[in-house]
């Protein structure tokens, strides 16, 4: 993978994380399908890890740390059929859906909030 490749990659993972990681960990837990990410799995730590060490060798180590908080947020991700079945037994849990209905439009007001004036 080339460079330009791999900066591609880690600019939609980092679109990804911003618009849909946080409402995918609501409803899955940290056990998301593989399946909703953009790029395979191994392709995405491939590609981060090359603009890391691009980062790394030009000495912007803010860069780095902002990578390395990205790249963790793959330990959130599960084979399709585990992170499914998972969701499947949390979604028939009553207390699950009382806790988390609330918390899923409560994430849907503050994102509309944190992108200007809007009165909904």
């Amino acid at each position: 993978m080339t460079l330009d490749e791999a900066s591609k990659i880690v600019q939609i993972w980092g679109i990804y994380l911003e618009y849909f990681q946080g409402k995918l960990i609501f409803i899955f837990s940290a056990s998301i399908p593989e399946s909703f990410l953009p790029f395979p799995l191994k392709t995405i730590e491939e590609a981060v890890n090359i603009v890391t060490e691009q980062h790394h060798n030009t000495g912007n180590q803010e860069a780095v740390r902002a990578l390395q908080v990205g790249i963790a947020a793959l330990s959130a991700y599960a084979d399709d059929e585990e992170a499914v079945l998972s969701a499947a037994k949390a979604f028939n849990d009553e207390k699950w859906r009382q806790v988390m209905l609330p918390a899923l439009k409560k994430f849907q007001m503050d994102w509309i909030k944190s992108q200007g004036d809007f009165n909904l």
